[in-house]
């Protein structure tokens, strides 16, 4: 050993290419796995593995196997020899540190210094490695086997070694992505709170828009596309439309009542205020109602020669087209349209009248869809005679009115207002519809003769009932009748009933109900009605008249009470057999018994003052199936 002093070698100066695994084999004093090789421990490994499967054992219990037990042979890499067994683990042990690349300083090299292995300090308590080594006794003791147990742990080694990797590459992977997670929420965050700043500056800047157009917009209101002013709210005309309207209705003086209906011939639109006049509710008033006066070039819809309705465009009376057209060709339920058109020949032309005669839109589809009269109102242009002005319009000249609509117009000058009285009728479309359609069966009304029945009496013998199917096919309607089916299948679903009628052919006999009632007295003299009376209901009819005075029997029919009767005192009852029965009361005499056959007109009492009487007449009563009905109803007096 060099006698001269040698400077200690810094171990923070020191670098390796693996640091920590030379601490570990210097710690187990094991010789490198990877000096083996790779493909005999493979082999090895599924030996013992099969050795295990076939003695039943577990790979955790203690198993001393040598190599020729498992057929096989480890053999050392290429190129590097097999260190022996029973070498000692420390000189083994060095063999990684030979790897390591020393670091000497600048320092040393100036000063010429070797740097020698350090001595150990004997005054230092052994380390970790030093208290880990064995006797060379038991080296070998162990070395026999120590081969086998480390080329079976070579695969196990092998996947720690990727399995920490595999650690390292899941950690490093997760910690990237929470701290991405966390930069896209710190983001988020941020241009949220941004989000929010530019959400409050636009509603500010909004709200402030607001302010201004309201402060700088009017509403221009118009009739039937006739601008009449402006006002700053819709309530300071429609406010007032029922009124305008009831003025107009009778300014006109033609009978029929002007309607204003906001959102239909009264329209409104938002426009800028700057530099107009704003009207409040009482001009509008005026306007509305003396603006019938304005002349006004509008649009007639025609059919052929006549006149079926004026609205304000031509684009008005496109869209009016349509949405007749659109209401009079709508399918059954469960049918598909296949096409619809006009059978008219509708035609759009300019016309000009007072602009009060210009209907709505809602109005003009009524028109369109129903028909009906309407009134339209016309300032007499220059060339004009009755005969134009009534072909215009499409109407007999009888048709033309003065300015009243009170008298039928001659002859016309230039500047006269007129009155044309128009009846038109609706539209019709044909359509065709396919599909599956739930029909109807209308139940039909037989007659059936009966002798069981007298002559001019009826009995209804079955009631009708309507039945159901479904049609599948094809149907063409025409204003709504069917004029073609093209029946693909019919399926019934409940059959109909009809109605059964039975008409009485047998001779009526004289007692029999005629179903009418005659006078039950001759020259009748009515002194009481029917109905309340001294605080009580009266039933029926007094007919005055002197004692003796014959009574008859007002229909056919069995006697069933003859003779006193309470207040009625002697009293004779007929029931006709039909719901009705009769009373005759206060009779002096009874001239039929309970149980006789009477018929209309026969003498049946005559006529007294007796029970609850006061002078000498006939109370006479008529009841509907016990009710009592007013006689006057039944008799003809």
């Amino acid at each position: 050993m060099d006698s001269k002093e040698t400077k200690p070698i810094d171990i923070e100066e020191i670098t390796t290419e693996e640091n920590a695994k030379v601490e570990v084999y210097a710690e187990k004093a094991e010789p490198e796995v990877e000096s083996y090789d790779e493909e005999s421990i493979r082999l090895a490994a599924a030996a013992y593995a099969k050795y295990l499967s076939e003695h039943n054992l577990e790979p955790g219990e203690a198993t001393f196997v040598e190599p020729e037990e498992l057929g096989v042979e480890l053999k050392p890499e290429e190129g590097k020899a097999e260190e022996p067994i029973d070498e000692k683990v420390e000189e083994k042990a060095e063999t990684p540190v030979e790897k390591k690349k020393v670091k000497i300083k600048k320092s040393d090299l100036k000063s010429g210094k070797k740097k020698n292995k350090k001595k150990p300090d004997k005054t230092k308590k052994p380390d970790k490695a030093e208290k880990s080594e064995k006797p060379a006794s038991i080296e070998k003791k162990d070395s026999g086997e120590s081969g086998l147990v480390r080329a079976l742990a070579a695969p196990i080694t092998l996947h720690d070694k990727i399995q920490h990797k595999l650690d390292r590459v899941v950690t490093t992977g997760g910690r990237n992505l929470i701290a991405g997670i966390h930069r896209q929420l710190s983001s988020y965050r941020n241009s949220r709170r941004m989000f929010a700043r530019v959400m409050i500056i636009l509603l500010l800047m909004t709200a402030a828009i607001a302010l201004m157009l309201d402060k700088n917009s009017a509403y221009e209101y118009a009739y039937n596309g006739k601008v009449l002013g402006y006002v700053n709210d819709q309530e300071e005309v429609t406010d007032v439309l029922d009124i305008a309207g009831e003025k107009l209705s009778s300014l006109n003086g033609n009978g029929g009542e002007v309607k204003f209906t906001a959102n239909d011939n009264v329209t409104f639109k938002l426009v800028d205020a700057t530099g107009k006049t704003t009207d409040d509710a009482d001009t509008a008033v005026s306007k509305l109602t003396y603006m019938t006066d304005i002349e006004a070039e509008a649009y007639g819809v025609y059919d052929g020669n006549k006149l079926i309705t004026i609205v304000e465009s031509s684009e008005a009376a496109e869209r009016l087209l349509d949405r007749s057209l659109s209401a009079l060709s709508e399918p059954d339920s469960g049918m598909e349209l296949v096409s619809a058109d006009f059978t008219n020949e509708l035609e759009i032309k300019p016309i000009n009248v007072l602009l009060g005669s210009i209907q709505g839109s809602e109005s003009a589809l009524q028109q369109m869809t129903e028909g009906g009269d309407v009134n339209y109102y016309h300032i007499v242009e220059e060339g004009e005679t009755i005969t134009t002005i009534a072909e215009t319009f499409g109407v007999d000249t009888a048709n033309i009115y003065d300015s009243t609509n009170s008298e039928i117009v001659q002859e016309v000058e230039q500047g006269d207002k007129i009155c044309v009285r128009n009846h038109a009728d609706a539209v019709s479309v044909e359509m065709v519809e396919t599909g599956k359609l739930k029909e109807t069966i209308e139940y039909e009304t037989i007659k059936e003769e009966s002798d069981d029945y007298y002559q001019g009496d009826t009995h209804v013998e079955q009631e009708g009932v309507d039945g159901v199917q479904i049609f599948e096919g094809t149907i063409t309607k025409v204003a709504g009748e069917v004029t073609d089916r093209q029946t693909e299948s019919v399926e019934v679903i409940t059959e109909k009933q009809d109605k059964i009628i039975l008409v009485g052919t047998a001779e009526r006999p004289k007692t029999a109900a005629t179903g009418t009632f005659a006078l039950p007295i001759d020259n009748p003299l009515v002194t009481s009605e029917f109905g309340a009376r001294w605080g009580r209901m009266h039933e029926g009819m007094d007919f005055g008249a002197s004692t003796g005075t014959p009574i008859y029997a007002s229909d056919g029919g069995t006697v069933t009470r003859a003779g006193w009767f309470s207040g009625y005192g002697l009293c004779v009852d007929i029931d006709h057999e039909n719901g009705y029965t009769t009373r005759y009361g206060h009779c002096s005499q009874v001239l039929v018994s309970v149980g006789d056959k009477v018929y209309q007109g026969r003498e049946i009492a005559l006529v007294g003052n007796t029970g609850n009487s006061t002078g000498s007449h006939l109370h006479f009563e008529v009841h509907d199936n016990g009710t009592a009905m007013n006689p006057r109803g039944y008799i003809d007096l």
